[in-house]
């Protein structure tokens, strides 16, 4: 078939199958609503074409150009895609489903209620765009690209991000549950709301970052650095983050019940209000934190150091504190009898 014999059956809203289109040039013409099923649309130009409601099943794209597509409703299923352009194009309601995609990029474009479930991902660009709604899921990733993005109402479920690029992107109710981000810096960038739930955020940099209701739930923060981070109602419940640092942070009424943070740094942290309940703090510094109204009940803080901090009305109800040194503890409320019985307590046989 030729070209006008594509666009003829377009127009009929006949599905072209098994067709080869290498080549073809369709910029600007009008592909909405037609299946394309195992076609060849390597080096075609499809720029500025109209892909509405068009579904392409089985389809090559190798250096093919889709540069300011209309692409609303759209879905690949089993497609691969080379070396595809697709930039500064406004993306609704696309899919892409057990796609191999080796180098796409889909730079300056806005994505809205966009899937990637069951592809493989290499290079792939997203660069100076708006993702919304965004799903990256069960998907072999490699190098990514989010420099200078705004993620927001997106989830990467259990990626793989060590090779991802954030370098200034900002992050607004997104979910990375179950990620592997070792290695990567946030520093000085933008987190509201934020799960981290059972993310491998080893090594990770913090460093000066704007962190609102982020929740690092039972995630690897090992070496991690949180430096001059500020943060508002954020959770470590149940982390490892041994070795962390988190010298001159704000963390106030943060949860760190039940975190192993054996070896980890404070120092000048504001802590007021944390709750560390059932919390291991073995060898860890806290000097000249302000802990007042910080809850240590049932935790383990031996040999951690703790001079110079405020503990005014801290609690320290059943905390062990073997080697621990202290500067202020007159001021901490020490085990409560009755808690303590209440605890113990058991009914009759």
């Amino acid at each position: 078939m030729t070209r006008d014999d594509i666009l003829q059956a377009v127009q009929n809203a006949d599905p072209v199958r098994e067709r080869r289109c290498t080549g073809f040039d369709f910029s600007g013409k009008d592909l909405s609503a037609t299946l394309f099923e195992r076609c060849d649309f390597s080096h075609a130009n499809l720029e500025g074409a109209d892909l509405t409601d068009t579904q392409f099943i089985g389809c090559n794209f190798e250096r093919s150009a889709m540069n300011k597509c209309v692409a609303r409703n759209t879905g690949f299923l089993e497609c691969r895609l080379e070396r595809v352009a697709m930039a500064d194009t406004a993306l609704e309601n696309v899919s892409w489903i057990k796609c191999n995609i080796q180098a796409l990029a889909l730079v300056r474009c806005h994505l809205n209620f966009v899937t990637f479930a069951n592809c493989e991902l290499e290079r792939v660009l997203f660069d100076d765009s708006h993702l919304e709604k965004v799903t990256l899921a069960s998907c072999r990733t490699g190098a990514l690209s989010f420099a200078r993005s705004t993620l927001e109402r997106t989830s990467l479920l259990e990626c793989d991000l060590k090779k991802a690029d954030f370098r200034g992107a900002s992050f607004n109710t997104v979910v990375m549950v179950k990620s592997v981000l070792a290695g990567q810096s946030f520093a000085g960038q933008s987190m509201n709301n934020v799960q981290f739930i059972g993310a491998d955020l080893t090594g990770c940099d913090f460093s000066g970052a704007e962190l609102k209701q982020v929740n690092f739930q039972q995630s690897k923060l090992t070496e991690s650095t949180f430096k001059n981070a500020k943060t508002s109602g954020a959770l470590f419940v149940d982390a490892q983050m041994g070795g962390a640092h988190f010298e001159d942070a704000s963390l106030r009424q943060a949860l760190f019940n039940g975190a192993q943070a054996a070896d980890c740094r404070f120092d000048r942290a504001d802590l007021y209000q944390t709750n560390w309940t059932r919390a291991k703090l073995p060898r860890s510094s806290l000097r000249n934190c302000e802990l007042t109204y910080a809850d240590f009940s049932h935790a383990l803080l031996d040999e951690a150091d703790f001079q110079g901090s405020t503990l005014y009305r801290t609690k320290l109800h059943q905390a062990s504190d073997r080697g621990t040194r202290f500067s202020d503890r007159a001021r901490a409320l020490e085990s409560d009898p009755e808690l303590l019985a209440a605890e113990r307590w058991q009914p009759s046989s």
